[in-house]
C-alpha cells in the first residue's frame, strides 16, 4: 500500500485523470471501536502518521502514507477520530416509539432587532395508566415564551388522549397547540401557539412561535452509546440532542409579528422508565459563545437525596466527552424562589464546577417566574445567561434550566 500511496500522491500533484485526487481504494483501516472494515476514500495528499480526526461521520486518518476517510456507518458515530457504537439510529429514531415515556423538546433564544425572547415548545407521549389510571397513551403540549426585555413569562399547556397527527414517514407530530415536522436529521419545522385566552396567568396573548431550525453540529448521543440511567432502579432512557441549531422564522405577539433569528437546542428522550420512580431532576443546557455546549442532569430520590448525575460536554467540532460519576461536577444554588402558583420552592442561580476540566460556570436566571405549572407535573423551565471561566478563558453564553420535584404534583405517588 505504501507504493500505491506514493503513486497516488504523484498522480494527484501532476493532475493525471486516471488517478485523480478523489480516487477510491479499499483499506482495512481501523475505523475505531466499532471494529468494522470499511471502504476508505482518499481525501488528501501523502501524509505521515498523525492523530485521526472526524469529518462528519467519517474517520480521517493517515493510512499507509496517504490520507483516507472511513465512514463509521449507520450504527456508530465519529468521536475524537474513532467510531463509537450507538443504539440510536437516525433518521429512524427521530420518529415516535411505543415506550412508556417519550418527549421532543425545543428551547431557544431569538431576537428581532434589539428585542430578545426565549421559548419552549415540548410534545410529550406518556403511558396514561401512571397519569390518569387508564390504559393507553396520552399526549401533552407545552408552549412558553419569555420576554427578556420586560421580564415576563407567558405559557400554556394541554393534555389530549388523541393527537391531531402522529406519523413516522414523514415525521409529523401535532398535539393541540404544538406541531413538529421533523426531517430526521435536525432540519425541522416547529410551531408552538398560545391561543387567545389560553395564557395561564391571564397575561397578553395570542403568541405563535413558527421556526425552521438547522443543525450546526451532528447530534450528541448522551451516555456515549445514546443510553443514560434514569436514576438508581428507575430504568434507562435513550437520549440524544441537537445542541446547536440555527433558528429562523416568525414570532407572533400581542403587538404584531416579528421576523426572528437565533439559536435553539433540541432534546429527544424515550424509554420504559416511569417519572414516578424518582422525585425529580435538575437539568441544564448551556450554549457557550466559544462553540462549546454542555448538558448536565442530576436526579433526586424520594428521600430528597441526590441519587445520580451525569452529563456531556460537546467541543466546537462536535466531539463528545461524557461527564459521569458523582465527582464529575458540582452544583451550588445561590438562592431560592417561592412560587406564587404552587407550593414549590425552586433553587435559582447556580455555580457549577467541572474540576477535572477546569470549568467554573455561573448560571443566572433571566426571569424568576418561569414555572410551568399544570395539572400533571409542575416544573420550572427557565431561560438563563452564562458566565465563568474555562481555565483562564472567560466564558459567555445562554442556556435553559429545568427543575422538577419541587412542587406537589398529581403524578406523585399516593401517600
Amino acid at each position: 500500500m505504501q507504493q500505491f500511496g506514493s503513486m497516488w500522491f504523484l498522480a494527484c500533484v501532476l493532475g493525471i485523470g486516471a488517478m485523480a485526487c478523489t480516487s477510491e481504494a479499499t483499506s482495512q483501516a481501523d475505523a475505531g471501536s466499532s471494529g468494522d472494515s470499511q471502504t476508505s476514500t482518499l481525501v488528501g495528499s501523502a501524509c505521515t502518521a498523525t492523530t485521526a480526526t472526524c469529518a462528519g461521520n467519517n474517520v480521517v486518518a493517515c493510512v499507509d502514507g496517504y490520507e483516507a476517510s472511513t465512514p463509521c456507518g449507520a450504527n456508530a458515530y465519529c468521536n475524537y477520530g474513532a467510531c463509537v457504537d450507538t443504539s440510536i439510529v437516525l433518521p429512524r429514531d427521530a420518529a415516535p416509539h411505543k415506550e412508556r415515556s417519550e418527549w421532543w423538546y425545543y428551547t431557544g433564544h431569538i431576537t428581532s432587532g434589539a428585542h430578545h425572547w426565549g421559548f419552549e415548545i415540548t410534545v410529550f407521549q406518556y403511558d396514561m395508566a401512571s397519569l390518569l389510571g387508564q390504559p393507553g397513551l396520552g399526549y401533552m403540549c407545552h408552549v412558553a415564551v419569555v420576554d427578556k426585555d420586560i421580564r415576563q413569562h407567558y405559557h400554556t399547556d394541554t393534555i389530549s388522549m388523541e393527537p391531531q397527527q402522529w406519523q413516522a414517514a414523514p415525521i409529523a407530530l401535532e398535539v393541540d397547540n404544538c406541531r413538529f415536522e421533523l426531517g430526521g436529521d435536525g432540519h425541522d419545522h416547529i410551531r408552538g401557539q398560545i391561543p387567545k385566552g389560553a395564557e395561564k396567568d391571564h397575561m397578553g396573548d395570542p403568541w405563535l412561535i413558527d421556526l425552521t431550525v438547522t443543525p450546526q453540529k451532528r447530534p450528541a448521543f448522551h451516555g456515549g452509546d445514546g443510553i443514560i440511567p434514569m436514576s438508581a432502579g428507575a430504568g434507562s432512557s435513550w437520549y440524544y440532542s441537537y445542541t446547536r441549531l440555527a433558528a429562523q422564522g416568525t414570532l407572533t405577539t400581542p403587538n404584531g409579528d416579528f421576523p426572528v433569528t437565533g439559536q435553539a437546542w433540541m432534546d429527544h428522550q424515550w424509554g420504559a422508565f416511569d417519572i414516578q420512580d424518582f422525585k425529580g431532576w435538575d437539568w441544564w443546557s448551556m450554549q457557550f459563545d466559544d462553540g462549546h455546549e454542555i448538558m448536565l442532569f442530576q436526579f433526586t430520590d424520594w428521600n430528597g437525596h441526590l441519587a445520580s448525575q451525569a452529563g456531556t460536554l460537546v467541543d466546537p467540532a462536535g466531539n463528545l466527552t461524557p461527564l459521569e460519576g458523582m465527582d464529575a461536577f458540582t452544583v451550588k444554588s445561590l438562592r431560592k424562589w417561592p412560587s406564587p402558583h404552587t407550593d414549590g420552592i425552586y433553587p435559582l442561580d447556580w455555580d457549577i464546577a467541572i474540576p477535572k476540566m477546569a470549568w467554573q460556570i455561573s448560571v443566572k436566571t433571566s426571569v424568576d417566574d418561569q414555572e410551568m405549572y399544570n395539572v400533571a407535573q409542575n416544573y420550572w423551565e427557565g431561560e438563563t445567561t452564562l458566565g465563568g471561566t474555562r481555565g483562564t478563558t472567560p466564558l459567555t453564553g445562554v442556556g435553559y434550566t429545568e427543575l422538577t420535584g419541587y412542587a406537589t404534583d398529581l403524578m406523585d405517588p399516593k401517600k
